[in-house]
């Protein structure tokens, strides 16, 4: 895939990496369900990325120059994990808005001061395998990208508290009961 957004940039100074960037970042929450079960993709974060180094964590980043919200949210997604949402979008049922955030937030005290968060559901055929992740970034930004059961998700330890990310948009927007019965529901 080619995206016609302009990077963002960084410069050094004094000893320090200082991001030139709009500072605002998107998170995709995805789920794909297949044969009554959930997943969620997640990546590991390279030795090169500043924060929470090592950990599992949703696709996302920043809002590069000369790009809308859903068309980073595409962008990061195809780089991080390497699925192309425009083209699982006709090939499955899905739900969510790649242009409309289902959460805002902003906190000016941040590494950025505005995320917004985008839910992704896509349900397949009972036959279905899940897409192949392959992130198409280096290893030191992402180091691996691997499906993991919803429930599974839930209780891992994901790099900026991704967890409750994915609990909260699976508990508020996914139109299900709560948590207390995830072996019925997931």
């Amino acid at each position: 895939m080619e995206f016609n957004n302009t990077p963002n940039r960084s410069l050094l100074i004094e000893g320090k990496e200082v991001w030139i960037s709009r500072s605002v970042t998107v998170v995709a929450v995805l789920i794909f369900k297949v044969a009554q079960k959930s997943y969620v993709p997640l990546g590991i974060r390279g030795q090169s990325l500043t924060d929470e180094v090592g950990k599992w964590g949703l696709p996302g980043g920043y809002l590069d120059y000369g790009e809308t919200v859903g068309g980073a949210v595409i962008r990061e997604v195809w780089e991080e994990i390497g699925l192309n949402l425009l083209a699982l979008q006709k090939q499955h049922r899905f739900t969510g808005d790649l242009n409309q955030p289902y959460y805002v937030g902003s906190e000016p005290r941040r590494l950025q001061n505005v995320t917004l968060r985008f839910g992704l559901v896509f349900e397949a055929e009972e036959n279905v395998s899940l897409p192949p992740l392959h992130p198409h970034v280096g290893s030191e930004e992402v180091e691996e990208a691997r499906w993991f059961p919803l429930e599974e998700a839930f209780d891992m330890e994901l790099a900026f508290e991704h967890q409750l990310m994915i609990k909260h948009y699976w508990e508020e927007y996914c139109n299900l009961p709560g948590l207390g019965n995830t072996n019925r529901l997931i």
